[in-house]
């Protein structure tokens, strides 16, 4: 058994470590803690001074997001490419840059892991042409994000029933939780027989990608939190979070970006089907008419939604009308998606297959007793 630190960016460490390791598992916190953690001052320091002082010994680290100064042995886990330092501002920053870049290709560097193809080819492209380019491409893996299967058989569909829908994300424009409550106004004025619950933090405009930086444009989308279909949860526990999921048909995530979605594996944990988009990793592990359905948005080469706009093009009416247009598409979208599911003879059979195909992406791909023994094992191989 052995020691391993844990360390770099906090979001994405849990569904990507093994979940009941043989080994100890030490999860620091940046140094110094708080509000202005060191890569305050300046971001590459923290690959110099990751972690909390420790006195105790380890014999491994598995890093997330953050590439690392150490003679240790470890890992780094990533959600695409910008874990790797680039844009330096002056000739000293290029050389710390190139300095930490070069420390992917030393041999303690065990294993790049890629969460997904997405961030694999995110990385790829980056990479190009850097004498260290095979290198790093011999040691770059895909192991995907992993999660507790919490049922064993798909969930059965009364054709009598409310549907019920449940959107989950703290940006409520990004993620596509503006998108549901246009949804929700479309059905209420159909009389569908459809109720969404809204899961969200409420948080949008400036500094969230793909969002208008005015706030005051998604005030009319903000009153329909107020519609007789809708019922707005803000925050709420996990746990409580899985239960609503368990309980609804569908998860509707139309998302704009998202370099993963783990809230959709987790629907698929209690085997639920989502209605998502077909941005960034989301096609690796939602298949249309197999375990939920997606909708098509314009992409470009790297899978990003064409349409973004970015910088000061942000704040322009012509960036406001794509992104308007853009969600009542992803509504209507969704909407005629939902008519098509209620009209059908045999929604029964199909919702209780839609069912069965989330539940075993999570079986299969996102395992987590898999993925526990290969972790350990990778850990006991490194030390």
């Amino acid at each position: 058994m052995a020691k391993i630190i844990v360390c770099g960016q906090n979001h994405i460490r849990t569904p990507n470590l093994p979940r009941n390791s043989r080994h100890t598992l030490i999860q620091l916190k940046s140094f110094p803690t708080g509000r202005y953690p060191i890569e305050k001052l300046w971001y590459p320091l923290a690959s110099f001074m990751p972690w909390q002082p420790l006195w105790e010994k380890y014999q491994a680290i598995h890093s997330f997001n953050r590439i690392l100064y150490t003679n240790k042995p470890w890992f780094l886990t990533f959600e695409d490419h910008r874990v790797l330092y680039r844009n330096p501002k002056n000739k000293q920053e290029a050389v710390i840059y190139d300095l930490l870049n070069n420390r992917l290709a030393l041999d303690n560097c065990q294993k790049l892991i890629a969460m997904s193809d997405y961030a694999k080819l995110r990385f790829i492209n980056r990479i190009k042409g850097w004498k260290i380019e095979e290198k790093l491409s011999n040691k770059l893996d895909i192991i995907h994000p992993n999660f507790t299967t919490r049922v064993d058989q798909p969930k059965t569909y009364q054709p009598d029933q409310n549907l019920q829908l449940v959107f989950v994300g703290h940006h409520i424009a990004r993620k596509g939780g503006v998108v549901a409550l246009r949804l929700a106004k479309k059905a209420e004025k159909l009389g569908l027989p459809l109720t969404i619950h809204i899961i969200s933090g409420l948080g949008h405009g400036s500094g969230v990608p793909t969002d208008f930086p005015d706030t005051t444009k998604y005030l009319e989308d903000l009153k329909l939190l107020d519609l007789n279909n809708v019922v707005f949860h803000k925050y709420i526990p996990n746990n409580k979070v899985l239960e609503l999921l368990s309980q609804s048909h569908f998860q509707l995530m139309a998302t704009l970006h998202d370099t993963y979605g783990f809230s959709i594996i987790e629907g698929f944990s209690v085997a639920t089907p989502v209605i998502t988009t077909n941005v960034c990793a989301l096609p690796e592990f939602v298949r249309h008419d197999e375990n939920g359905y997606i909708l098509e948005l314009p992409i470009n080469e790297i899978r990003h939604w064409s349409n973004w706009l970015h910088g000061e093009k942000t704040k322009t009416n012509e960036y406001w009308q794509i992104l308007n247009s853009t969600y009542d598409y992803l509504a209507e979208e969704a909407l005629q998606q939902i008519i098509q599911f209620l009209d059908r003879n045999d929604k029964r059979e199909h919702y209780e297959f839609l069912s069965a195909g989330a539940l075993a992406q999570v079986q299969i791909v996102h395992n987590s007793e898999k993925q526990n023994e290969f972790f350990d094992n990778l850990y006991a191989a490194a030390v």
